[in-house]
């Protein structure tokens, strides 16, 4: 059964919210959705037509600091790349698949390997000049 937020809202305070209001903001801005568009070399207009939605609606896309998955998705898609979400464990990572599942189905777990991180990498370097 789903939780409701207003059932669970109040265990943070707002001092709390903010704090992760704040974090999600400088997320995207480090992420900056405006940066990977035009790193694919799209105008905001460009991705509005390949989207049908108003220029307007991509612009507060950009802006926003908390979008769905399916948004997301969207506008990945429209740049023409794929959304994959992970998580990441110590001890195991696994990839998310579909991101926005379907009232037919849920969402499956694929426990497939994902690729080694940066920390991994340094990690299995160290050992071999150990």
């Amino acid at each position: 059964m789903a939780i409701k937020w207003d059932d669970i809202k109040h265990k943070n305070s707002p001092e709390r919210r903010a704090a992760t209001r704040q974090a999600a903001k400088a997320e995207l801005e480090r992420l900056g959705f405006g940066k990977l568009r035009q790193a694919r070399q799209l105008t905001q207009v460009q991705l509005a037509e390949r989207l049908d939605v108003p220029q307007a609606a991509i612009s507060r896309m950009e802006r926003r600091t908390d979008l769905l998955l399916s948004t997301l998705r969207q506008y990945v898609e429209g740049l023409g790349g794929q959304l994959e979400l992970r998580v990441v464990f110590p001890e195991a990572e696994f990839i998310l698949e579909p991101l926005a599942p379907t009232r037919k189905r849920e969402a499956a777990v694929s426990v497939q390997p994902a690729p080694e991180t940066k920390t991994q990498r340094a990690a299995t370097q160290r050992k071999q000049y150990a």
